[in-house]
C-alpha cells in the first residue's frame, strides 16, 4: 500500500510567528517578530466571497465573485503580557496591562506552517499579511474529581489585503526541508513578514 498521500496532508501547526505592523500607511513590520512557536493548537482559515449575478433575457449571462477577506482563528496555549501588548493593542501601567476601552487593536502579520510528514521534513508554509485580532473570550473551569479543563486561548482575527505589498495570503506547499533550498525557505520565512520565496 502507498503512502504518498500522507505526504500532502497537513497536520500540526508549528512555528507561529506574528510581525507588528510599525506604520499604518506604508504597511510596514517590526523586523523583530512575536515567537509564539509551540503554543498553537489549531488554525482555521474562513474567506469572505461576495457573488453577484448579472441577469439578461431571462437568463444569467454571468457572476462575478470578489473576495480578499476573511476570519483567521488560531488556538493556542497561552498568551503572555507582552503577547497581549503586541496582538491586541493593550498597554502596560505600574507594570500591569491595562484595558481603557479606547484601544485600537494593531494590524500584524500572521506566519506558520504546518508538517505534511510524521518526520516534519515536508512543510506547507502560511502568511497572512493584514489581520486585526479584538480581544479574545477567556473561559477558565476548575477541577472537579478527576475532571481536568485546560483554558487555552481562541484568538479570531479579520485579515485583508497589504495593499503596499498587494497580498492578502501567501501559501508554499510541500516543502522539502532535507533539501538546502527548503531548509532556507523555511528559515526566511519567519525572518521577515514581506519574504514569500526567493525569485
Amino acid at each position: 500500500m502507498s503512502n504518498n498521500g500522507a505526504k500532502k496532508t497537513a497536520v500540526n501547526i508549528k512555528n507561529t510567528t506574528i510581525f507588528a505592523m510599525t506604520d499604518e500607511e506604508q504597511e510596514t513590520y517590526s523586523t523583530t517578530p512575536l515567537d509564539l512557536s509551540d503554543r498553537a493548537r489549531s488554525f482555521t482559515d474562513s474567506p469572505t466571497t461576495n457573488s453577484t449575478e448579472l441577469w439578461g433575457d431571462g437568463e444569467l449571462q454571468e457572476i462575478a465573485y470578489s473576495g480578499g477577506t476573511g476570519t483567521l482563528t488560531l488556538a493556542l496555549n497561552f498568551l503572555t503580557d507582552t503577547d497581549r501588548q503586541t496582538i491586541f493593542g493593550e498597554t502596560v501601567k505600574n507594570g500591569s496591562n491595562i484595558v481603557t476601552g479606547d484601544e485600537v487593536p494593531p494590524t500584524v502579520c500572521v506566519a506558520f506552517k504546518t508538517e505534511c510528514t510524521k518526520d516534519g521534513k515536508i512543510v506547507n508554509l502560511y502568511k497572512y499579511f493584514a489581520v486585526t485580532f479584538p480581544p479574545n473570550e477567556e473561559t477558565v473551569a476548575q477541577i472537579e474529581g478527576n475532571s481536568v479543563n485546560y483554558s487555552t486561548i481562541q484568538i479570531q482575527g479579520n485579515y485583508r489585503k497589504n495593499h503596499t505589498l498587494g497580498m492578502v495570503k501567501a501559501f508554499k506547499r510541500h516543502v522539502d526541508t532535507s533539501t538546502d533550498e527548503g531548509k532556507a525557505l523555511v528559515e526566511n520565512w519567519f525572518k521577515t513578514a514581506a519574504f514569500i520565496g526567493n525569485e
